[in-house]
């Protein structure tokens, strides 16, 4: 049976996995300050030289993104932030958000969000890409950072054609029906379901 975690990473929303985040900073009893909020955005606009990956800038974004308060100190949403603080447009926060909501753990001893060590030497551009996949589908394919994300999909897939499907009654009974239909109607359905 899959742990929770790959069950939560692969069946909930990013809606969901946003408030799983949120709920873990709760738990551990982590509340924005001003102090940290002005230490966060000074530390982003230091390491903005051109030289991080954005990897390097999802631990501080995370947390201003994810706490309430820190919204209400300088900026109102976190674009507005991300543009004005380090000249990053729209796109370049729904990819941090993607990764962070997929990949990133909270350490409770940093009491900080940080990348999951499993995934640790992949690119963001890799990160990005496998986001659709669950971390228990991407773990059990036996992939590697030197793959290119085609290769890491393809693997994914292969693996996961080798596990049986399960499929509802409703399902078992249409694909009942459909093996015993004449040749008509077979292509008929194929043609609606574009098969």
């Amino acid at each position: 049976m899959a742990d929770s975690e790959s069950i939560s990473n692969g069946l909930k929303s990013e809606r969901e996995l946003t408030q799983d985040m949120k709920d873990e900073l709760k738990r551990n009893g982590i509340v924005a300050s001003y102090q940290d909020y002005f230490a966060r955005q000074d530390h982003l606009i230091a390491i903005n030289d051109g030289l991080h990956d954005i990897l390097d800038y999802i631990p501080d974004f995370i947390m201003i993104d994810l706490l309430q308060e820190y919204r209400c100190a300088l900026f109102r949403n976190i674009d507005k932030f991300a543009f004005e603080v380090l000249g990053y447009r729209h796109g370049n926060v729904q990819v941090m958000r993607k990764i962070a909501r997929h990949f990133f753990v909270f350490d409770s001893q940093s009491k900080e969000f940080v990348l999951d060590e499993r995934f640790k030497d992949y690119s963001s551009t890799q990160l990005e890409k496998m986001a659709k996949w669950s971390k228990q589908e991407l773990l059990s394919a036996d992939i590697n950072s030197s793959m290119t994300v085609f290769e890491i999909d393809a693997k994914v897939r292969e693996n996961g054609l080798k596990k049986s499907i399960r499929v509802t009654d409703d399902e078992f009974r249409v694909i009942k029906a459909y093996s015993i239909a004449d040749d008509s109607t077979k292509r008929k359905i194929r043609e609606l379901l574009e098969l």
